[in-house]
């Protein structure tokens, strides 16, 4: 009976909109109640968010991103305060329409929210399994990521949606049954999609390459940066963004520089036409035992050889490989050999040639100016003599004189 009293004192006189005063009065407290619980419940996951994504911190030691920490906190503070006024709503017997109303907003709200925390939650746990995968040797764990984050995006969107839609009594299966007339439209319009979502499957079972592999797709040079459902996003040298379609790369011709074994190089040094013959072999041979030596060549496969006779210079050509891991260590060492080749050329006395042009200058008979010419063809035979008798000496200590050489390998 005293209930009843303080009731009727309460709702006495003290209506808005057919409503008490108290009832209003009431409401704020719910308000103010589920702020201040919005507020707690993100300081609290901001907290839990930090210290799981700390679990999984770089070797660096960078700290987790406060932009992921807020995005997560935010939305489930939404939610928590959501919830909170919707069960505690009845408790104000509020009229069948106001209450009806506040009802219908606050789930619509706390079911948002929901969808949103899941958005944000997929995230920090998808961002916690990146650092994890990104200390892993292998990459495929790298695109798998990224592909589950999307796909349970995509499920929590059409949950939230089927969700909704209860919510306010919207009934799903009419529409879908709805959508089953404009099928076959829908199927072309999505058909690129289609594609494109089973060209990204593809991918993953084929595997030609992984983030961060250096490819050239089509004559586009880059640095695999995400490889998405529907398609691969390529940063080229120039920095710029390029978005690929899967279902193009299904077709296209992929040529994977990241998963090269070794970097060939090859190189002509000029050397002087004065150059003797014996510091030209000491060289070549000087060559080869600096590749040999260097940590990040090939050792069963280079050449060294005198090559040709240049229009300015004798070539020796230099054919070998880098096993390098990337291209700055691959520059790095480039850098080391040639150095040491030009030390090496210092040491032997051995110079090398640029190009230079020798002018003749002759008179009006189109004799060379200063130049006599005596010849004496009667002795041209004489001369062939000599010339061969001259070979014949310079190979009497050849090696292969009697015994024909095996064919050449590799040095």
């Amino acid at each position: 009976e005293e209930e009843l009293v303080l009731r009727e004192l309460l709702e006495l006189g003290l209506e808005l909109f057919d409503v008490a005063y108290w009832r209003w009065i009431a409401l704020f407290l719910l308000i103010l109640a589920g702020t201040m619980l919005d507020f707690m419940t993100r300081t609290f996951t901001a907290l839990v968010s930090r210290r799981f994504l700390k679990k999984s911190r770089d070797a660096s030691g960078e700290d987790p991103s406060k932009t992921l920490i807020v995005r997560v906190a935010r939305p489930m503070g939404l939610l928590a305060s959501g919830l909170f006024v919707f069960y505690l709503l009845p408790l104000l017997e509020l009229p069948a329409t106001a209450e009806g109303i506040l009802r219908v907003a606050a789930r619509t709200v706390a079911t948002l929210a929901g969808v949103w925390a899941a958005y944000r939650l997929t995230d920090l746990v998808g961002e916690f399994f990146a650092r994890r995968a990104a200390k892993t040797s292998s990459k495929i764990d790298d695109l798998l990521i990224p592909l589950v984050r999307k796909a349970v995006k995509i499920f929590v969107t059409a949950m939230g949606v089927i969700y909704i839609a209860n919510s306010l009594n919207i009934e799903i299966l009419p529409l879908l049954t709805g959508l089953g007339i404009g099928g076959l439209a829908f199927a072309f319009a999505a058909k690129d999609s289609i594609e494109n979502f089973f060209g990204s499957i593809a991918v993953i079972a084929d595997r030609p390459f992984e983030v961060g592999d250096w490819v050239n797709i089509d004559g586009l040079d880059g640095t695999v940066e995400q490889l998405g459902l529907r398609s691969t996003r390529i940063r080229t040298f120039y920095n710029s963004l390029v978005t690929i379609p899967n279902a193009l790369l299904v077709r296209a011709r992929v040529d994977n520089y990241g998963r090269r074994l070794y970097r060939r190089y090859k190189t002509m040094l000029n050397l002087t036409y004065d150059t003797p013959p014996d510091k030209m072999e000491a060289f070549c041979e000087g060559v080869r035992e600096i590749v040999r030596k260097h940590p990040y060549t090939r050792k069963d496969f280079l050449m060294v050889h005198v090559n040709d006779f240049g229009p300015h210079s004798i070539d020796v050509l230099v054919y070998m490989f880098f096993r390098c891991p990337d291209w700055p260590t691959e520059l790095r060492e480039r850098q080391r050999l040639i150095l040491d080749i030009v030390r090496l050329a210092q040491a032997l006395g051995v110079e090398f040639a640029f190009p230079t042009q020798t002018l003749h200058l002759r008179n009006e008979t189109g004799e060379p100016v200063g130049v006599e010419v005596d010849v004496d063809r009667d002795d041209e035979e004489g001369l062939r003599d000599r010339g061969k008798s001259l070979a014949i000496k310079i190979m009497e200590g050849a090696e292969f004189r009697d015994e024909r050489p095996l064919p050449a390998k590799p040095n």
